[in-house]
């Protein structure tokens, strides 16, 4: 009786780290797609950046306004917003590390309470 009581503890405590592992590999999947989509994000928005004042620059151009402090005031408003994209990617790319961290941290958490209340 005694060794049935171990061997299924150790089926459970092995099935336990077995899932704990599966859950830790698809945070660690999901953490690298939403990367890969917030990189994919923020590549997108600084090319719209860029087609947006080289449009900018086109008409202003045809309209006989483009001069130097109009051009200066349209490359200046394309790095504000080019430093704000990667400022946003930036925090996104932090947010998704901690989520994923506090996530595998919770499933380790989870695993250990219910060994010790055993």
């Amino acid at each position: 009786m005694s060794e049935d009581k171990n061997a299924l503890a150790k089926q459970i405590r092995e099935n336990m780290e077995l899932a704990s592992n599966q859950m830790k590999q698809n945070f660690e999947m999901a953490y690298n797609q939403m990367k890969q989509n917030i990189e994919m994000a923020s590549n997108q928005m600084k090319q719209n950046i860029e087609m947006t004042a080289a449009m900018t620059r086109y008409f202003n151009l045809m309209g006989g306004t483009l001069n130097n402090e109009v051009n200066a005031a349209i490359e200046n408003a394309k790095n504000e917003m080019m430093a704000s994209a990667e400022k946003v990617k930036n925090e996104m790319m932090a947010s998704v590390e901690k989520v994923k961290n506090e996530m595998k941290a919770s499933v380790e958490k989870v695993k250990d309470s219910f060994w010790k209340n055993k």
